[in-house]
């Protein structure tokens, strides 16, 4: 008999605020135990006339069908969970080779290509309406419908949850009907007089092709933006990592010298070159992005805890389906993925987002005011307390950028100036010259005052492939106030610029070291010194220097593999607190470094490891609050460094990329996160936590 998974078990994994005591065992290391977590309400009681109605709009554009089960769960499932309206976008059919082989059975006799198209997508509509319904043979409505050029799509609509909706585009994988170019999408993003063709699905309500060309493929993809209004926009990685691959690195179908797969690739720049063309939701059209890596995820350790790996799997055994599952016409699922066989991969133990680090930037203005940075609509956004400890925000104020990427960074300059650095996409041209990436900034002109135009940092990279591969910038301010510029680069390392007190910026240096993963930590510390931080592969680097004015170099840490981006904090005794999680655990682990620069020590963290992704720390009077993103996508926190046991208590509430803290003008601690409806939330954190 073979036991599927129940609804139960898949909110319980994914979405439940679920947790594992992280107990340390005669060798020193911490170790998972296991606790049942409660489920979560779902979207299956959610009558059909209210489905998809939170607020949240979400569009998730993906190559293949099951890049969103692999690459972007559990947030998919949490946006389920949340009942937003979800619209999934799949460029082209995944056809492969036409072979849909049954593990454990005979390969078929011959292929069967407008077949397992066809399989595919029943595969997802299975695993979609598991997630939402907890059965995975509920109905679906199948249409077709046209597009403002006349071509037709596919558009399934699960039926009493109309929110959620699974679009197929249908683009041939890898050659025209009558023997085109392979890898059809990156031909068709690097040449704009090719075309290819698209492909009828056995079972899908299109029956007619349709050429495609780069042109009407970014048409096509505006068109459903602007159809469906999303808040939130997801998609993959636009600038994959270079990657030397080897027996220690399968080349799987990676693009040569990069870490995903050209697909993917190809995808994520169409969906940028069609947010061009995107107006946007509401009146003030604003609307947030995030890129997601692919397999990117099996070369860096394990981020996911064991419960969400699971229910990630549990999916995917639904969209692998099996033989006589259902009465579709093409067949029931892509059956090689099914019986477990995702966890093979490497892709369901780590979920990466491209700019992992991305959070509100939110601080105390001269003022006493709050003020929070992020981006919306590719331009900085930002927002400030109505009055010093109100509470009260107003509407965001957009401050342009035009391209700018989600990993914003804002400092303050001695003189109480804002100064806002970015990524910014600078060119979407078919050819590597024409798709560029540079770091830019903006500052106010006097405190208090408007910001001047964005103006150029450049590049750390000359060439322009190696330059679409540096990460999000982030600056601290070292005690001679001197501005220092990070930014991970090409060769996974990092680089460095240094503006002086004329103003002037030096040139970029690369401080040297082994590779580390995108998402940098700084701060600086009671002495002025800045100290910089990146998880490798099997440590945590630390570039630093002696005393302002000097150059950063790496310093040994000793420390252990973190499994994400690390927290940094510097105390004011000079000391220094950093916080990661454990690799395949995701517990949380934290490490001292005392003030004279000795050895960092394990600080014997006895809490137990909730959700996943980057923990964020923050100074109180008394302790330190650290913040997680807990398995339902909302906030868990808790307060360390005091006589108490640290406890988690959560607020709900779904964060795009990280959540981020701050103290208002009278001490008291606010969470603030962007939400996937693309606002600002902020909330009081109750002291005692």
């Amino acid at each position: 008999m073979t036991v599927r998974p129940t609804r139960r078990s898949v909110v319980a994994g994914l979405v439940a605020i679920a947790a594992a005591g992280c107990t340390t065992d005669s060798d020193g290391k911490k170790k998972p135990v296991a606790k049942s977590p409660a489920p979560a309400p779902g979207r299956a009681a959610v009558p059909a006339g209210k489905d998809g109605m939170s607020g949240a709009r979400i569009m998730q554009i993906v190559a293949h069908p099951d890049d969103d089960l692999y690459f972007m769960n559990p947030e998919l499932q949490q946006s389920i969970a949340d009942n937003d309206q979800l619209v999934s976008v799949y460029v082209n059919c995944g056809e492969s080779s036409g072979v849909n082989k049954v593990p454990g059975e005979k390969q078929p006799a011959k292929p069967d290509v407008p077949g397992y198209a066809g399989a595919r997508r029943q595969g997802l509509r299975q695993a979609y309406a598991l997630m939402a319904t907890g059965k995975d043979q509920s109905p679906w409505k199948l249409e077709a419908k046209a597009l403002p050029d006349g071509t037709l799509v596919e558009v399934d609509t699960l039926t009493d949850h109309p929110g959620i909706h699974l679009v197929f585009l249908g683009v041939r994988q890898h050659a025209a009907a009558r023997g085109g170019p392979a890898n059809s999408l990156p031909v068709l993003w690097t040449d704009p007089a090719m075309s290819t063709s698209t492909l009828v699905s056995t079972g899908s309500p299109v029956t007619t092709t349709h050429e495609v060309t780069r042109e009407s493929l970014i048409a096509g993809l505006a068109a459903l933006l602007n159809e469906y209004k999303p808040t939130l926009v997801r998609t993959l990685d636009p600038d994959p990592d270079m990657q030397v691959h080897g027996s220690k690195h399968r080349p799987h179908h990676d693009q040569p010298g990069y870490s995903d797969h050209p697909d993917h690739t190809a995808t994520a720049l169409f969906t940028y070159a069609a947010l061009e063309r995107y107006e946007g939701p509401g009146k003030d059209g604003s609307y947030a992005v995030q890129s997601y890596r692919g397999y990117y995820n099996e070369r860096w350790p394990h981020n996911l805890p064991p419960q969400i790996q699971r229910a990630k799997v549990d999916v995917l055994n639904a969209y692998g389906g099996s033989p006589g599952r259902c009465d579709f016409v093409a067949g029931c699922g892509d059956y090689d993925v099914g019986q477990n066989r995702a966890y093979g991969t490497g892709w369901v133990q780590r979920t990466s987002q491209r700019q992992p680090t991305a959070a509100p930037r939110i601080q105390q203005a001269p003022d006493g005011r709050l003020t929070a940075f992020g981006v919306l609509a590719g331009q900085a956004a930002m927002w400030q307390e109505s009055a010093p400890g109100s509470g009260s925000w107003g509407k965001s104020k957009l401050l342009g950028g035009d391209g700018l990427l989600p990993g914003l960074a804002a400092v303050l300059s001695k003189d109480g100036r804002w100064q806002l650095y970015a990524q910014r996409v600078a060119g979407l041209g078919p050819k590597a010259g024409e798709n560029l990436r540079e770091l830019v900034m903006a500052e106010q002109q006097k405190a208090g005052g408007p910001f001047g135009a964005w103006s150029s940092l450049g590049n750390p990279e000359k060439d322009p492939e190696r330059g679409r591969r540096v990460g999000a910038p982030v600056v601290a301010i070292a005690g001679d106030g001197a501005t220092h510029l990070f930014a991970r680069n090409w060769s996974k390392g990092v680089s460095t610029r240094r503006r002086g007190g004329d103003g002037a910026w030096s040139g970029w240096r690369d401080l040297g070291g082994a590779e580390v993963q995108e998402g940098l930590a700084v701060t600086t510390d009671a002495k002025g010194r800045v100290h910089v931080l990146a998880a490798a592969h099997d440590t945590v680097h630390h570039w630093t220097h002696d005393q302002p004015g000097q150059e950063l170099s790496l310093v040994p840490t000793g420390l252990p593999a973190p499994a994400d981006p690390p927290a940094v904090l510097a105390r004011p005794d000079g000391s220094l607190l950093l916080a990661f999680r454990q690799p395949k655990t995701a517990c949380p682990q934290l490490h001292r470094r005392p003030v004279d620069g000795g050895a960092w020590t394990d600080a014997k963290l006895d809490l137990a490891g909730r959700g996943y992704g980057p923990l964020v720390l923050h100074p109180l009077a008394e302790g330190v609050l650290v913040a997680a993103r807990n398995n339902g996508g909302g906030t868990s926190l808790a307060t360390l460094e005091t006589s108490v046991v640290p406890r988690w208590s959560s607020i709900q509430g779904a964060v795009v990329g990280q959540a981020a803290i701050a103290s208002d003008s009278s001490g008291r601690p606010v969470l603030a996160r962007l939400a996937p409806d693309a606002t600002l939330v902020t909330a009081l954190i109750p002291q005692g936590r």
